[in-house]
Formats: C-alpha cells, structure tokens, sequence
C-alpha cells in the first residue's frame, strides 16, 4: 500500500500510525500520528506523543511497523534540539577559534622573524 493511502485509511478510521519525520525539532525519531486531514503532499495530524496539531510533509514521513517503532527513539517533548541558528552558533564559534589561532601563529613567526633580524644587527 502506499503511503498517501495508508494516511487516508487511518484519516477514515480514526487509529494512529507509527512514523518517523525526517524533518523537525528532532529528526528521525518515532512518533505515533492521528491523521486528520490530508491535502496534497501535506497530512495534517495530531501528534501523540506532544499531543500537539501538527503538520507533516507526506515525503519526509517514514511508516514504522509495530517493531521497528518500539526499538526506536521516540519523540521526546523534554528533549533539547539543535536549530539550525545553534547550528550556525557553533560553527561561528569554530571558525573564530580558528582564525584566532591562525592570527597567533602568524604573529609568533612575525615575532621570531624580527628578533632573528635584530640577532643579524646586533652581531
């Protein structure tokens, strides 16, 4: 069956089903869904495990079966995500670190050179 049909079915008869968003707070983590309304490539769908509406892009979900939902990790409501702004924060981080280090380097050598200059003039 596919996936859009399998949706419908549960839309039509009110169970949830299990998935895994690919996408989101926390990606690729398990969820149960209720479907409650289906347009185009989107389900829109009460979540069970925020009990929160949300709203799906239909590609990016992933059917679990009972067992493969079971011996995955489930979406968390306590649990600390990344953003892509934490994301963008850490590598900023990184890269100054990095120049810094670079700019020290750069300076050490700028330094040993002069004083192997000023060793010449002395002697």
């Amino acid at each position: 069956m596919r996936k859009k049909q399998i949706l419908i079915d549960a839309q039509k008869s009110g169970k949830a089903v299990k998935v895994k968003y690919t996408i989101g707070s926390q990606p690729n983590r398990a969820r149960e869904i209720i479907p409650l309304k289906i347009q185009e490539d989107k389900v829109f769908a009460k979540c069970l495990n925020s009990n929160a509406e949300k709203i799906f892009e239909i590609k990016k979900l992933k059917l679990l079966s009972d067992q493969q939902y079971e011996n995955h990790e489930k979406w968390n409501p306590n649990a600390r995500f990344v953003t892509d702004y934490d994301h963008y924060v850490i590598q900023k981080a990184k890269r100054d670190k990095f120049i810094m280090y670079l700019l020290i380097g750069i300076a050490l050598v700028v330094i040993m050179v002069l004083f192997y200059y000023l060793a010449q003039l002395l002697n």
